[in-house]
């Protein structure tokens, strides 16, 4: 099993629907993608708490699937300040940084969170567009075999960083 687990997180929010949708693709040591995911988000207030849901569904999946140790990152600074702080506790997504924070805490054994640059995120920015036509009932995420569309996006060289 691989030592460390990389994860991207992004999301979309789209202001006058005040939907979004979230995307997250976890990479192992080697840079292999193992796990993707997307889903859509019915009512979010803002896209710092559609950013903040993406982390959420990433930190759930990975926890689910038995990873310990994780280096999650995200095009967001906000966010991640969010994440590393007390700052956000008691802005609007409070509740959902402290879940993520909450997970972070009691289901790894390290953890390391980390502004990536947007174009090191883009295949996570690709997951998060395409969970917007999915069912906001029905996120979807993918193991092992991944979907031909994200091993595209994979193979263009989109997730280096």
């Amino acid at each position: 099993m691989p030592e460390v687990w990389k994860i991207n997180v992004d999301a979309a929010f789209w202001e006058k629907e005040s939907a979004g949708a979230w995307g997250f693709i976890v990479r192992d040591d080697r840079s292999v993608a193992v796990m993707a995911g997307a889903g859509r988000l019915a009512v979010v207030k803002d896209a710092l708490c559609a950013e903040a849901h993406a982390c959420v569904a990433a930190l759930q999946a990975a926890a689910s699937h038995g990873m310990q140790k994780i280096v999650l990152e995200s095009d967001s600074q906000t966010l991640v300040k969010a994440l590393q702080s007390t700052e956000y506790d008691l802005a609007a997504g409070g509740v959902l940084f402290r879940e993520a924070k909450f997970l972070l805490a009691t289901m790894f054994s390290s953890t390391s969170i980390v502004h990536a640059y947007r174009s090191c995120n883009s295949v996570a920015h690709e997951l998060a567009r395409f969970g917007r036509v999915r069912d906001p009932d029905h996120p979807i995420v993918w193991m092992h075999r991944l979907p031909s569309f994200v091993n595209g996006l994979l193979s263009r060289g989109s997730t280096a960083g």
